[in-house]
């Protein structure tokens, strides 16, 4: 690991609230010196896409990772740059900002070294999605990215839509990879279907990354009514009973 990412890593764990770091092809390590080179050489600079802010900063070095995280660390962050941003701080490093006002991001953690559920049933996942993507004629619009480790990997396949920040896990390995007999591709599907209205597919949901665990559980129950097998509601006073990976779309379990 380099230098700079293991300071994007480590400073993360500072930041006001919870953050995630991972690797994704969405903002890909760029070898800068030949492949032979210490690995703190040779990704001596980053790309970094901070979602659900929308805003990439680049080419990234130590230092610059450091800016990155104080600019972070502010309590208010604007969405994009405007003249109205005026009373805060103008990011110091170099950077763009995302369209998402129409434009959506699914990563899909593809992490097979991290756990064989999520290399297999994950990769098959974003694979899916890429072809509804092309074949639904979506691509100014919606992209569909790998991704290390997000967590969760028994619910696998695991993926999380911005701006939204919706999470959803299909849990193939329970139904063998077919979620809905004689459809291997229905959970892509309902992903992009969701994706595409701009509604949470409630079914696979695993909660939100802005959310509190007590508003997700609490979303939870409001949307989709859960019992679990002991006959709770799942509600934010009982909130051990929740178990959103419960699902109730197929016959084809295991």
């Amino acid at each position: 690991m380099s230098e700079t990412i293991t300071a994007l890593a480590r400073g993360s764990i500072r930041l006001p609230g919870r953050a995630m770091v991972t690797m994704s092809d969405f903002a890909p390590l760029k070898a800068a010196t030949c492949a032979c080179a210490p690995a703190d050489d040779k990704y001596r600079r980053i790309d970094v896409a901070v979602f659900p802010l929308g805003l990439v900063a680049k080419q990234l070095d130590v230092e610059g990772v450091g800016r990155l995280l104080k600019w972070l660390g502010h309590e208010v962050l604007p969405t994009s740059w405007t003249p109205s941003h005026s009373n805060l701080p103008q990011p110091t490093f170099d950077h763009s900002w995302l369209e998402l006002t129409r434009n959506r991001h699914i990563f899909v953690c593809t992490h097979g070294s991290r756990d064989y559920l999520c290399g297999h049933h994950g990769s098959k996942l974003l694979k899916d999605l890429r072809a509804l993507i092309k074949s639904r004629e979506l691509q100014r619009h919606v992209a569909a990215w790998s991704t290390s480790h997000i967590g969760g990997h028994k619910y696998a396949a695991n993926a999380i839509v911005y701006p939204r920040g919706d999470w959803y896990g299909t849990w193939c390995d329970r139904c063998g990879g077919q979620s809905v007999p004689g459809r291997p591709a229905a959970d892509a599907e309902a992903i992009i279907d969701a994706v595409v209205n701009d509604v949470t597919w409630w079914d696979a949901w695993r909660g939100a990354t802005n959310m509190t665990k007590k508003d997700q559980i609490a979303t939870w129950a409001r949307n989709t009514g859960h019992v679990d097998d002991a006959g709770h509601g799942g509600s934010p006073e009982d909130p051990f009973s929740w178990v959103p990976a419960t699902r109730h779309r197929s016959a084809a379990g295991k």
